[in-house]
């Protein structure tokens, strides 16, 4: 019986993948690229977005339990509720979400993915993650810390609970091999509630020199991440998620990580002292 973990690309299911080989549990990590040479884990071509890949992971194993992640797509609903049904046709029996905070029962995005979970009868887990702390760690922001010691936000003083990818993987883990189904949602959070200007004061002490955070207001962000190169739209769904942050949307308490995984999520001062070479 394997696991299929798509979004193989991704921060979290490679993630997963390493926790279930160390476990030695079967799976299969789903990549719109397939096999190739520099493939770790056991690989396998598959999209969300595109119905002609789905079968492929069932051709070679039994696979039980799914992890689904969001495709950048307009509409992912579509296609991954379309998926859901696929897939228990070939008999599995869990599937575990990745969504967000913004997530609702019945709303447009992984709320409508959520409540055809419920419908389908199928055992499932919502898994809503805060804010990835490793998005300090991608090119852009790794630039502007590293470089210009600096962070552009729209956040202004939001308060929001930083997670690892790591927590978020380990949580999943748990979800998708747990004997017992959680059959709920869970927000995967960090331990503190944080504003950007502590995140620059925790990377000022761990650093030894001065990060700034800069506080733009929405057409500000806008105009700064459309200069950098990214689309109008994509600048705009950004920056929005920075304005509601800046309202506080983020912030919240969860044992979630400790109930799952047995410890306490990561702190984003280890987080810090761990991956400092990058703004080095």
């Amino acid at each position: 019986m394997s696991i299929l973990l798509t979004g193989g690309s991704g921060k979290t299911a490679p993630r997963i993948a390493a926790l279930l080989a160390a476990d030695k549990k079967p799976f299969l990590l789903g990549t719109r690229q397939g096999p190739g040479a520099g493939n770790v884990h056991p690989t396998v071509k598959f999209d969300m977005s595109d119905e002609s890949t789905w079968a492929k992971p069932f051709e070679s194993t039994q696979i039980k339990a799914v992890y689904m992640m969001e495709p950048r797509i307009s509409e992912p609903w579509v296609p991954m509720n379309k998926f859901v049904d696929f897939a228990k046709t070939k008999g599995v029996d869990r599937l575990v979400l990745c969504a967000g905070t913004s997530a609702a029962i019945g709303k447009d995005g992984m709320g409508r993915v959520w409540e055809h979970l419920i419908k389908s009868g199928v055992d499932y887990c919502v898994l809503r993650p805060s804010w990835f702390m490793e998005n300090l760690i991608e090119p852009g922001l790794a630039y502007t810390i590293g470089k210009l010691n600096k962070i552009d936000t729209a956040t202004q003083d939001g308060k929001i609970p930083f997670i690892s990818a790591d927590d978020i993987a380990e949580s999943a883990y748990h979800a998708l091999t747990d004997e017992k189904s959680y059959n709920c949602d869970l927000r995967i959070l960090g331990p503190e509630n944080l504003t950007y200007d502590q995140i620059a004061e925790t990377l000022s002490k761990v650093l030894g020199r001065k990060i700034e955070h800069v506080k733009l207001d929405e057409a500000g962000r806008i105009n700064g991440l459309v200069h950098v190169g990214l689309s109008d739209y994509f600048a705009r769904f950004l920056t929005r998620l920075e304005v509601l942050a800046s309202q506080d949307f983020e912030m919240g308490t969860s044992d979630a990580v400790e109930r799952l995984t047995g410890h306490p999520p990561k702190s984003f001062e280890k987080f810090a002292e761990e991956n400092k070479a990058v703004w080095s």
